[in-house]
């Protein structure tokens, strides 16, 4: 059974959230504070999150980066609950790791509706990394060739708008495909950059990248180096088969090696 925390200091809302739910069979549990909800989120373990913006005691802004300091493992799926004129707040909610956002008033579908999208694309991430870690294991027996012809059959690839979990330490949570600019490769780690300056090392190869990213979004342009093709911003020959990319939100150029100057080239018409 699902777990579902509710953190509403609306009363009458959080209740009506409360039956709705426990109609639906979800375990639920109600909170009307910051306080007890970080809490809650300890002892009673949600999968999902329902959270007010504005609450009594600290705000839902707040109780989200308390959160992602806790060791939960894999965090919960976070929801802001917001009115109208809160909206322009929730680009700060998203940025900080929310999933969804909900604006007041909203009808019992549009309630039910977000929190299956949020389950279902939950699920769909976590299958790749059960996926991923039981390819990655047989790699190690394997050599590579062999490994090549099977890899992709393991991994489930993603949609442009899905979500990576990262099991980072300091800021563990579900980031967004067409938010990572670049990744890097460090031998058996590679370095993932995205927008707002967040970075992660993480002990994944490029090959793992490669096969688990949307093939018509990212492309590898360097044996080093895969990039999103969205953030392109500027390209620049520096000979006749070599180029520099100019990537957005990232500070530094990239250099196409000559290699895979051809999947760049149909970028400079």
């Amino acid at each position: 059974m699902k777990r579902i925390l509710i953190v509403e200091d609306n009363i009458d809302l959080a209740e009506n959230i409360f039956l709705l739910l426990k109609e639906l069979s979800y375990d639920v549990l109600s909170c009307n504070n910051g306080e007890k909800g970080l809490k809650s989120i300890i002892e009673f373990k949600p999968d999902l999150i329902l959270c007010d913006i504005m609450l009594p005691d600290i705000s839902g802004f707040k109780l989200l980066s308390e959160l992602k300091k806790l060791d939960t493992g894999i965090p919960p799926i976070f929801i802001f609950l917001t009115a109208k004129t809160q909206r322009d707040d929730i680009r700060k909610g998203m940025t900080i790791g929310a999933d969804d956002y909900i604006t007041k008033p909203f009808t019992y579908d549009e309630l039910i509706n977000a929190i299956n999208t949020q389950f279902k694309k939950r699920a769909k991430v976590l299958l790749n990394i059960i996926s991923a870690d039981t390819e990655l294991a047989d790699k190690n027996r394997k050599s590579t060739r062999n490994l090549k012809n099977k890899f992709g059959s393991g991994v489930i690839e993603l949609d442009y708008n899905d979500h990576i979990f990262i099991n980072d330490k300091k800021n563990p949570g579900f980031y967004l495909v067409k938010d990572l600019i670049v990744i890097k490769s460090l031998k058996d780690y590679t370095r993932l950059y995205f927008i707002e300056d967040k970075k992660f090392l993480l002990r994944k190869r490029m090959t793992y990248w490669e096969n688990y990213l949307p093939k018509d979004e990212f492309i590898r342009i360097h044996r080093q180096t895969l990039i999103n093709l969205n953030f392109i911003d500027k390209l620049e020959r520096l000979s006749s088969n070599r180029f520099s990319v100019i990537l957005k939100n990232y500070p530094k150029s990239v250099e196409v090696s000559q290699r895979y100057s051809n999947k760049i080239k149909k970028f400079l018409k």
